[in-house]
C-alpha cells in the first residue's frame, strides 16, 4: 500500500484530477524542490542550488500556465518570486529583525558586553556538558519564537562552547533542535496563534460542533506532538551521555583534536550590560505580540491572537535602542556604534540571500501547488482510521521537507486532516484520541520536515546564528532528527494502532533513545573519511 502511494505521488497523470476542485495539481510540483535539494546536498553550493530551484520551477509554470509569463518564466524569477519573498510582510519583519538582532550583538560584542557575559557563563559552564545543557535550557527560556531563540541563543553561545571545542554544528544542532520544538508545543508563542486559527478552520469547514474550542482541541493535541517532545529527550540524552553518531562525531572529533582557539578577550565589562538588552528583547516583544492581540477576554488569547511580526521588530528595536544606549554612557562614540552596526549587518548578508531564495523557493511551490498535491492524495488514499496519525506524520514531513516551510505545511494539512478525521466521526472507528494524535501529527511532521531539509528558513538562520556552515548543519544533524523522526514514528504505531497507554509509550520512547545513542554513540568511526 505504501509503495503504491508513493509511486502514485511521483508519476500520476495530471489527468488524474481532471473534473475535481484540484484540476490543476500535478506532480511536476516536486521537480524544482528536488533538484534544489539534490544539489544543495551534493555540491554544497547552497545560493546556486536555491536559485536552480526557482528558475525550473519557474519554467515550469510558464508551461502550466503561460497566460502572464514571458521567457518562458524566466521574467517571473526576479520580478515576482524573490521580489515577493522580501516584499511580503512577514519576511520584511524577519529581514529587519535579524539585522537589528545581529547590529545589537555585533556592538556588545566590540563593546566588552559579551565578554563579560561569558566570564559570568564560565562559573557554571565547567565542561562540554555543562556548556551545551546552558545552551539547551536556554532555548526553553527564549520559548515563545523560534526565530529569536535561535539567534538569541546562537550568537550568545558561540565563544562559550568554542572554549571547550563544541564543534559549531553540535551548537548549530542543540540550538535548531531547541527552537521550533519548543514553540510549536509551547502554551504561549508566536505558533500557537497561527496553529488554532487553522484548526478552527478546519473544524467550521467541516461544521463540527464539539464541545471542545479550536484551542481546547491543540490542548489535548500537544501530548500526541510525539517528534518535537522526542527530539527534546533526544538532545537531552545525548548531552547526558557525551556520545555522537553520524557526521557530527566526524565533526566532534575533529574538532576536538585542533587547536585551542585564541579567544580575544579585548574590553570587558559587567555581564548585566549584555543580559539587560536579551531581557528587554524577550519581554518587549512578548508585550508586544499581547498587545496587539484580542485583549477582552484573557492573556493566552491575546497572546494567540496578537501579532508576532510587530512584536519581533518591536522587541528587536528596543533590544538596539538600549544597547547603542549602554554603548554611549561606556564612553563609545557614536561613530564607532554606527560602524560595529554596519559590521554587524554585513554578516548576515550571506545567509540572508539564502533565506531570500528560499522563500522565492517556497513561493514557486506554492504556484505550483506541491503541498495540495500531497494532500489530495491523502484525502482518497482511503487509509483505514487508526493509520492517519501515521500517514499524516510522514505526509506531512514530505511536505515541509520538499517546501522548506513548516508553516505552509500545516496551512495545507490542517484542514484537510481534520475533514478527513471528522469523516469518521459518526463511525464505530472514531476515537478523539486518534483526532488528536492526528493534529498533532501534521505539527510533528512539520517540525520534522523543516528540522532536515536545506532550504528551511529556521536551518538557515540556526546556521547564521551560529556561525556555522550551513551544509555541514544541514548534514551533521540529518541523522538525528531521523532516528527521533524513527522513535516517534514507532510511538505513533503503539498509541494508534496497539492502542497502549500514552504514558507507558513515552517510557518506552526514552528508553529506546538512550539505547540508540549509547550503541550508536560507542561505534568506532573513522575521522580521516578513508
Amino acid at each position: 500500500m505504501k509503495r503504491m502511494l508513493f509511486f502514485g505521488f511521483l508519476f500520476a497523470s495530471p489527468q488524474l484530477f481532471a473534473g475535481t476542485q484540484t484540476d490543476a495539481l500535478t506532480w511536476y510540483g516536486i521537480i524544482p524542490a528536488l533538484l534544489a535539494i539534490f544539489l544543495a546536498i551534493c555540491t554544497k553550493q547552497v545560493i546556486l542550488s536555491l536559485i536552480t530551484g526557482i528558475i525550473s520551477g519557474s519554467i515550469i509554470q510558464s508551461f502550466l500556465n503561460d497566460s502572464n509569463t514571458h521567457f518562458f518564466g524566466l521574467d517571473k524569477v526576479f520580478d515576482h518570486y524573490l521580489l515577493n519573498s522580501i516584499a511580503d510582510k512577514g519576511h520584511a519583519s524577519i529581514i529587519l529583525f535579524s539585522l537589528l538582532i545581529a547590529g545589537s550583538i555585533h556592538i556588545m560584542t566590540k563593546m566588552g558586553a559579551f565578554n563579560g557575559l561569558i566570564r559570568w557563563l564560565s562559573k557554571y559552564a565547567k565542561s562540554k556538558r555543562s556548556a551545551l545543557l546552558i545552551t539547551y535550557f536556554m532555548g526553553f527560556f527564549v520559548f515563545f519564537d523560534d526565530y529569536a531563540n535561535t539567534l538569541v541563543v546562537g550568537n550568545t553561545m558561540q565563544r562559550i562552547t568554542d572554549r571547550f571545542k563544541i564543534s559549531r554544528e553540535k551548537l548549530a544542532f542543540v540550538v535548531d533542535a531547541t527552537a521550533a520544538p519548543i514553540a510549536s508545543i509551547a502554551f504561549v508563542s508566536t505558533w500557537i496563534g497561527y496553529e488554532i486559527q487553522l484548526i478552527k478552520d478546519g473544524l467550521e469547514s467541516a461544521n463540527f460542533t464539539g464541545s471542545d474550542s479550536a484551542y481546547g482541541v491543540f490542548l489535548s493535541a500537544v501530548p500526541y506532538s510525539f517528534y518535537p517532545i522526542i527530539i527534546l529527550i533526544f538532545v537531552f540524552i545525548l548531552i547526558l551521555t557525551g556520545k555522537d553518531f553520524g557526521s557530527m562525531k566526524k565533526f566532534e572529533l575533529t574538532h576536538s583534536q585542533s587547536k585551542t582557539s585564541q579567544v580575544e578577550e579585548g574590553k570587558c565589562i559587567h555581564a548585566i550590560w549584555a543580559i539587560l538588552p536579551i531581557v528587554v528583547l524577550l519581554f518587549v516583544t512578548l508585550f508586544g505580540i499581547y498587545a496587539t492581540g484580542n485583549k477582552d477576554s484573557s492573556f493566552v488569547n491575546a497572546i494567540q491572537t496578537g501579532d508576532c511580526y510587530k512584536g519581533l521588530i518591536w522587541g528587536s528595536s528596543s533590544c538596539f535602542v538600549v544597547v547603542f544606549t549602554i554603548s554611549l554612557f561606556t564612553k563609545n562614540r557614536i561613530s564607532e556604534n554606527v560602524n560595529w552596526m554596519f559590521e554587524g549587518f554585513k554578516s548576515l548578508l550571506p545567509a540572508l540571500t539564502i533565506l531570500i531564495l528560499a522563500w522565492g523557493l517556497n513561493g514557486v511551490l506554492e504556484d505550483l501547488k506541491l503541498g495540495e498535491y500531497i494532500g489530495y492524495i491523502m484525502l482518497n488514499s482511503n487509509v483505514p482510521f487508526y493509520i492517519i496519525p501515521l500517514t499524516t506524520f510522514v505526509l506531512s514531513s514530505i511536505v515541509a521537507f520538499s517546501t522548506g516551510s513548516s508553516f505552509s505545511t500545516m496551512g495545507i494539512l490542517i484542514p484537510i486532516v481534520i475533514t478527513v478525521c471528522l469523516s469518521f466521526y459518526t463511525t464505530e472507528d472514531f476515537e478523539f484520541s486518534i483526532f488528536y494524535a492526528s493534529i498533532a501529527s501534521v505539527l510533528s511532521g512539520a517540525v520534522l520536515g523543516d528540522h532536515c531539509s536545506p532550504i528551511s528558513d529556521t536551518t538557515v538562520l540556526s546556521s547564521m546564528a551560529t556561525g556555522c556552515n550551513h551544509i555541514n548543519h544541514v548534514n551533521s544533524q540529518l541523522a538525528y532528527c531521523l532516528v527521533s523522526g524513527g522513535v516517534a514514528v514507532f510511538l505513533i504505531l503503539l498509541h494508534s494502532v496497539f492502542k497502549i497507554n500514552i504514558g507507558f509509550v513515552y517510557t518506552i520512547g526514552i528508553v529506546l533513545i538512550w539505547l540508540i545513542i549509547k550503541v550508536l554513540g560507542s561505534l568506532k568511526f573513522n575521522t580521516t573519511g578513508k
